[in-house]
C-alpha cells in the first residue's frame, strides 16, 4: 500500500454539472470527515470537470484508481474509512 493517497472531488459549477448535483457540499463533508478522522486536509482536492456529468457528483481515489459515481454526503465515512483511514496524522 502506498504511503500516498488523495481523494478528488468535482464541484464544477453549472447546470447539470456535479456542483448542481451537491458536489461543493460533498467536497465540505469529504473536508470535514478528514478532519474529524485527523487525516491531513491535504488528501481532499477539488477536481477539474471529468465530463461525466450523467454521473455526478463523481469522486476519484489516487492511486488506487477507483471512482465513484453519484456520491453522496452519507457515503464520505465509507469512502474515507476505505482509503484513507491508515494515514491519520498522530498528534
Amino acid at each position: 500500500m502506498t504511503a500516498f493517497r488523495q481523494i478528488f472531488v468535482c464541484a464544477t459549477p453549472g447546470e447539470g454539472r456535479c456542483g448542481a448535483k451537491g458536489g461543493e457540499e460533498l467536497l465540505e463533508a469529504f473536508r470535514s470527515e478528514v478532519e474529524r478522522r485527523g487525516v491531513s486536509s491535504s488528501t481532499i482536492l477539488r477536481n477539474a470537470c471529468t465530463r461525466r456529468h450523467e454521473e455526478g457528483p463523481v469522486v476519484f481515489v489516487f492511486p488506487d484508481d477507483v471512482w465513484y459515481t453519484r456520491v453522496t454526503p452519507d457515503e464520505v465515512p465509507r469512502i474515507v474509512e476505505r482509503h484513507l483511514s491508515p494515514f491519520r496524522v498522530e498528534s
